[in-house]
């Protein structure tokens, strides 16, 4: 009977993000700051429907004097969605490249300048292009990283963060900014995760690639990373 609520559940917050997004989706226009702000709006409205208490803590640690890139831990799919919902500051994503077949979805991918990326590839020329993209990026707004890769689904403890994503910010004055989303209850419907009651945001403290010391490589900027991201995980 849990699962068939669950599923349910599911169903309808499903329902609920597409109606909004095909509702807002004439508002959409070239101004990234407009756009940010229907995600957001969109994003607030699901997180009320699934009843879930969600707050941020900490975010005035993120410098806004330079360009920043989030790193955060990946549960699931609803950390788009949380950090959408909670951050004041337009950000864009770095984001799997299949998600661009969804018709709507690419619109709204577009519209807040995600950076897609092809995780599996092993061809050199499109590895350059993401770290190309990705730097760009960095030079004109925010971005947020899910150095994971993918959602750690089942698993409560991240995976290791990958250098791939640290690869764009070697040699630029951008601040790194752990972030945390501790999801207090959370089930499943085979890889569709459900959060359930309280999500909180947490905000580390930010660092920058040059702080560490000239000739850092991506490999040491993940694990360093990471390691501040687990920090606020084990408080």
């Amino acid at each position: 009977m849990k699962k068939i609520r669950d599923c349910v559940r599911m169903i309808c917050l499903f329902i609920r993000l597409v109606f909004e997004m095909l509702r807002n989706y004439p508002a959409l226009n070239d101004d990234l700051k407009n756009n940010f702000l229907i995600c957001k709006k969109i994003c607030r409205k699901v997180v009320k429907s699934a009843k879930i208490k969600l707050s941020i803590k900490n975010q005035e640690k993120i410098p806004v004097d330079r360009p920043f890139l989030i790193v955060s831990n990946h549960r699931c799919f609803f950390d788009v969605v949380f950090l959408l919902a909670t951050l004041d500051y337009a950000v864009s994503f770095v984001a799997a490249e299949e998600l661009w077949h969804y018709p709507i979805l690419h619109k709204y991918l577009d519209s807040i300048k995600c950076i897609a990326l092809d995780r599996y590839t092993k061809d050199v020329a499109k590895i350059k292009s993401g770290i190309t993209n990705m730097k760009e990026a960095l030079t004109k707004g925010n971005v947020v990283l899910f150095p994971e890769g993918e959602c750690s689904y089942y698993e409560e403890e991240m995976q290791p963060f990958k250098k791939g994503g640290f690869l764009g910010v070697i040699g630029m004055d951008v601040s790194i900014v752990p972030a945390f989303i501790r999801i207090h209850e959370i089930r499943n419907i085979g890889r569709w995760m459900i959060p359930q009651g309280e999500v909180l945001v947490e905000i580390g403290e930010a660092f920058t690639p040059n702080s560490m010391g000239d000739g850092k490589r991506a490999a040491e900027l993940a694990e360093y990373a990471q390691s501040k991201v687990k920090e606020m995980q084990q408080k």
